[in-house]
């Protein structure tokens, strides 16, 4: 071998023969691999260059250029021993005001370095984001009997400042999987499971061969991104093949692991990726890779159609996740990657950063989006077997306790299902004379509209009770308001369910409602999410308002008429996750990123469409089989303060099933009636105010509450926000609204609809 095939000078060698030895793994045969890092300070291992100006810190671009810039490595040898059964060939370029867009990089290689390929077009990587510091070129596979490969670089002349520093040439075998081995990977494809909507068979990380790594960070998956490897299209050994993307995206790319959280090969085998679990967060959505799931078809589809095994097993996979979420395959929602609606089964591309997975892969999408819904609405068989029923079996729930009880008690609920119960909420309700409430300053509600009891904020539009029914007449209105306050700051999940008839029978046929309103007598509710329906398309969409302003999230088919139907919408304020229901029909998910932790209000309204509304009712959540209900006729906190009420339940199974409710009827006896004669005068304690300060009195219905501080010579000098209260003795600590005011002399002065009270306060 001749001496001038080699680069004469290379700053910086570092070989690594069988690195994967000192790791707790399965070492291949033939496995190994070697990086070669040249610096440009000198031009030593250049064989040709124009113009470049050699200089300290690299090779710099010519200002005043000739010729078009370019120059060629020095002939690498390729100490790879037995590489099989192939070799992975990738390069890192590190500079100033790189351009990859406008660099065109290319090699030949060859056996003896005598005889040498034809140079060959080397790409540059479309799946990470490339920098001007930094940029990488995809993976280039060699035959594994390649002993020597030969690197040129050309920059486009409209580049300026250009430096480039140094190069990373790396190589890779990832080793023979052996015969065993691959057998028993097709054996596991073909024994998929056929259990309804579980995970179908896939390849784990040790028998594929994964470098050891700790799990990732995770995160609530709302959308599923398809990729592309972009790499050939045929190989003898699919296994390998995912150990060289792994060593790529590690050793090339700089990413703690593989960044896909599956892998697809044209033969229909699936294979992990990213260690952590299937809602690990990846590296392959353009840097914003949380709430996604990546999955990757190995091979190249810019021009080709994927295998029909490929598309095949990528439906069984994304219909396991859709049906774990509760995704919607064919729906979209707000996704901050793009800052807008996102189809949940999107490709790479759909981010704006990418031409993955290429035209020919982005064209059976719409095939695999319905293929998922079609899969997930018959129990997620697929596999050619006959698809099980879907679960339509409801879950029950009941509730047993003391039937008469004398302050705080225990209930015991008992869930059942056939699959599995998912959620449990629960409600305690008042009666007061022929009608059941509940304490809404507890996160409460019920109102079967059996009279009309004027304690709620209407805005525009034209809303009265009457047959028993809550009714909006108004068709000219784009925006009426019925809003009724609702303390919502538990942290966990709230269940808000109401009946709803449609009676406009032309126009936009739109209604919805705000939950968790910061202020639900605003025109958008403050901060609020709106569920919308449209009979006007037969969409609902859900809507974030931010400050009072309207946002768009997320959308999907739901078909409206003029029957009465039950709508549910579920909401976590831990995980920001909104679910919504009609007629027990699962039809929308959207996770907000940061979700809102509470609210005030919750609220209705229309859009020139006229409407009934019954059955509103709003339960909270209760982690297990038994919950403590506290009692007490003369303090507001407590859940039932009247001499009857009830407590129900509410379950949703695993399938997304909804039970009836379960009722347990309970009588208080707190040893004296509660009476509403005693009507205490509003007083405030202590008087002479200094940290602490507490208002009592009686308010006379539920309603807005409005505190205000006033000078002796009656200006008023400070308001607090207003305050939602039950009817009924009523106490309200102010200390965080006195501690604002300067020392004084003030009145305080209380009201609340028609009810008046004031009191003077002396502030140390």
């Amino acid at each position: 071998m001749k001496k001038s095939v080699l680069p004469q000078v290379i700053c910086c060698l570092i070989l690594v023969l069988n690195t994967f030895a000192q790791e707790k793994r399965h070492v291949f045969k033939g496995e190994s691999s070697e990086t070669i890092k040249i610096n440009f300070s000198s031009q030593d291992a250049l064989s040709i260059s124009t113009a470049f100006t050699q200089k300290s810190n690299g090779l710099a671009m010519q200002e005043k250029i000739q010729e078009a810039p370019e120059f060629i490595l020095k002939p690498t040898r390729i100490r790879l021993k037995k590489a099989k059964p192939f070799i992975s060939s990738y390069t890192v370029w590190e500079g100033e005001n790189l351009n990859y867009t406008l660099m065109n990089l290319s090699y030949r290689t060859s056996r003896n370095g005598k005889s040498w390929s034809d140079w060959k077009s080397a790409l540059f990587d479309g799946h990470l984001e490339q920098t001007a510091e930094r940029v990488v070129s995809k993976m280039e596979f060699l035959d594994k009997q390649v002993r020597y490969i030969q690197y040129k670089l050309s920059l486009n002349s409209n580049m300026k400042n250009v430096i480039i520093s140094n190069a990373q040439l790396f190589n890779y075998s990832p080793g023979e999987t052996s015969k065993k081995v691959q057998k028993q990977i097709q054996e596991n494809a073909k024994n998929a499971t056929k259990a309804p909507c579980s995970r179908p068979s896939v390849v784990n990380r040790g028998q594929w061969g994964a470098i050891p790594r700790s799990g990732a960070a995770t995160s609530n998956v709302t959308h599923l991104i398809v990729h592309h490897e972009f790499g050939s299209n045929t190989s003898s050994d699919w296994a390998a093949r995912v150990r060289a993307v792994q060593n790529f995206h590690i050793n090339g790319n700089g990413w703690s692991d593989i960044g896909y959280n599956f892998l697809v090969d044209p033969n229909g085998v699936i294979y992990e990726g990213r260690a952590g679990g299937d809602n690990a967060i990846g590296a392959h959505f353009c840097g914003r890779n949380r709430n996604t799931m990546g999955v990757c078809m190995l091979g190249d589809y810019s021009s080709v159609t994927p295998t029909t095994a490929t598309q095949n097993s990528l439906k069984r996979l994304l219909a396991w996740k859709a049906d774990k979420e509760n995704i919607n395959p064919l729906g979209s929602s707000f996704h901050y990657s793009v800052n807008r609606a996102l189809t949940h089964i999107s490709g790479h591309r759909d981010a704006g950063c990418s031409a993955c997975p290429g035209n020919g892969g982005y064209a059976t999408l719409g095939g695999i989006r319905s293929g998922v819904d079609l899969l997930v609405s018959n129990g997620c068989s697929g596999g050619g077997g006959t698809p099980p029923p879907s679960d339509t079996t409801p879950p029950t729930t009941s509730i047993s306790g003391g039937s008469v009880q004398t302050g705080d008690f225990t209930v015991s609920f008992s869930d059942n299902d056939n699959v599995g119960i998912a959620r449990r909420y629960y409600q305690v309700l008042e009666k007061y004379s022929s009608s059941f409430l509940a304490n809404r300053r507890n996160g409460f509600f019920n109102e079967n509209f059996g009279q009309d009891f004027g304690v709620y904020d209407k805005g525009a539009g034209s809303w009265s009770v009457t047959g028993g029914r809550l009714k909006q007449t108004n068709t000219t209105s784009d925006n009426t308001l019925w809003s009724s306050y609702l303390i919502q700051d538990s942290g966990l999940p709230y269940l808000y369910e109401f009946a709803a008839k449609v009676t406009s029978t032309s126009g936009p046929r739109k209604f919805g409602i705000h939950i968790m309103s910061s202020d639900g007598t605003l025109s958008q509710r403050g901060n609020s999410y709106l569920i919308w329906f449209s009979g006007e398309d037969n969409k609902v969409r859900i809507y974030e308002t931010v400050n009072n302003v309207l946002y768009f999230r997320a959308i999907a088919d739901v078909s409206l008429d003029n029957d009465w139907a039950k709508y549910r919408v579920t909401y976590s304020p831990a995980y920001g996750v909104i679910q919504i229901w009609k007629n027990n029909q699962y039809l929308l998910k959207w996770t907000d990123s940061s979700p809102i932790a509470s609210g005030v209000a919750f609220s209705f309204r229309t859009n020139k469409t006229a409407i009934e509304l019954d059955d509103v009712k709003v339960y909270k959540f209760r982690a297990g089989n038994s919950v403590k209900v506290t009692a007490g006729n003369s303090d507001n906190s407590k859940d039932l303060r009247t001499t009857s009420g009830k407590v129900k339940s509410m379950v949703r199974d695993e399938a997304g099933n909804w039970s009836a409710p379960g009722n347990f009827d309970v009588t208080m006896n707190f040893g004296r009636l509660f009476t509403e004669e005693a009507s205490p005068k509003l007083t405030l304690y202590p008087n002479e105010v200094n940290d602490k300060a507490i208002l009592t009195w009686q308010q006379p219905e539920y309603g807005i509450v409005y505190i205000g501080a006033y000078d002796l010579q009656g200006r008023r000098v400070a308001q607090m926000p207003k305050e939602y209260m039950d009817k009924g003795k009523s106490t309200l600590d102010i200390s965080s609204f006195t501690n604002r005011l300067p020392a004084g002399l003030y009145m305080i002065k209380l009201t609340s609809g028609s009810y008046l009270e004031t009191i003077k306060m002396l502030k140390k």
